[in-house]
């Protein structure tokens, strides 16, 4: 009697312990996701930086303003090397503030590039210009795959906890594989999502336009793609607020999103650049499309920033197309339309 009371005690103690330990990494588990949360974001910004040199530089050599995209990635720049909270890095820490030091530097160069091509647009300094952006952007891709690595060595650590736990109790392998799952779906949905408008990213646009360019061969479908970009945007923020701005974004993001198909893609694709893929769509319907979104979004009430417009470029793939001289001929279709007085559609 005393030997089985006493290791009913035993294995009472043993459950305990185990419970307890299954609590401790559950809660590390918790602590885990919101790390690679942060992590995403990171990677998010990091990104955008990337991208954002790019563009700065393209703007710059067709005679746009880029101090917007200047001050934006000044800004994400800054919230790194300050540590702002959620810019933190814990893995590769001393490579990765020195890759943040040596882009700053080289951010540094390139916008001293860029007003001096402003101030004498000549070939010197747009070839200047373009070695500078060239080389701020390798370094920009090595600030991005430090960011991906330091998150990969997290999840990997990550999974030999999922085998901790499992050998501690089957009941917790099951809420591990649920939490596991929702970190997965996570990390999925802030890469291939905008974090702000929740619509798709410039990231999953190129993987989905090369899937229905190759569609479109196969079956001699239609394709067309619609980039339309807020007229002044900048004014915007600058009259009312970055708030009201990202406000702004939001709902032109909810009222393009309710207009289009369910068989459409959206993506925000810059600060205030938007792209629709409509599919199996040819030019004239594209264009209707886009004159009906115009329509809308002239004649809706933004709240404090009241009447916002926006500029359309369309184009219809040919079977000559690549990806990129589909995005350049709507892209160069919007400028027109700027160009024109805004508040336009233009193929």
């Amino acid at each position: 009697m005393k030997s089985v009371f006493t290791q009913s005690r035993q294995l009472m103690m043993i459950t305990v312990v185990v419970f307890f330990i299954s609590l401790i990494n559950a809660g590390f588990v918790l602590y885990e996701t919101n790390r690679i949360e942060n992590d995403a974001k990171i990677i998010n910004y990091a990104g955008f930086i990337r991208g954002s040199i790019q563009r700065a530089a393209k703007l710059e050599c067709t005679h746009y303003n880029s101090d917007t995209i200047i001050a934006q990635v000044d800004g994400a720049i800054h919230d790194f090397e300050s540590r702002k909270e959620g810019f933190e890095i814990k893995k590769f820490d001393t490579l990765f503030y020195n890759i943040l030091a040596e882009l700053k530097t080289e951010w540094g160069s390139l916008k001293r590039a860029i007003s001096d091509y402003r101030a004498a647009p000549i070939r010197k300094n747009h070839a200047r210009l373009i070695d500078k952006s060239e080389r701020c952007w390798s370094i920009s891709n090595r600030f991005v795959l430090i960011c991906q690595k330091a998150s990969e060595a997290k999840l990997s650590f990550f999974e030999f906890v999922f085998i901790i736990i499992g050998l501690n109790i089957i009941g917790v392998l099951i809420i591990i594989d649920q939490i596991r799952s929702y970190v997965r779906f996570k990390l999925e949905f802030l890469a291939t999502h905008d974090a702000l408008t929740g619509v798709f990213n410039r990231y999953l646009y190129d993987t989905v336009i090369e899937q229905e360019i190759k569609r479109s061969r196969r079956y001699n479908s239609p394709l067309s793609v619609i980039i339309c970009d807020i007229d002044c945007f900048k004014k915007i923020n600058d009259t009312y607020g970055h708030k009201t701005g990202d406000s702004v974004l939001i709902e032109l993001a909810g009222i393009i999103s309710e207009q289009i198909r369910q068989s459409d893609f959206l993506f925000r694709i810059g600060g205030e650049e938007f792209i629709i893929i409509a599919v199996e769509t040819a030019l004239l319907n594209a264009v209707a499309l886009a004159e009906k979104l115009r329509i809308a979004i002239q004649e809706w009430d933004f709240r404090e920033a009241h009447t916002v417009t926006m500029s359309f470029g369309v184009a219809e793939y040919t079977q000559i197309d690549t990806p990129a001289a589909l995005f350049k001929r709507a892209d160069a279709a919007l400028y027109r339309a700027k160009e024109k007085g805004r508040n336009r559609v233009e193929t």
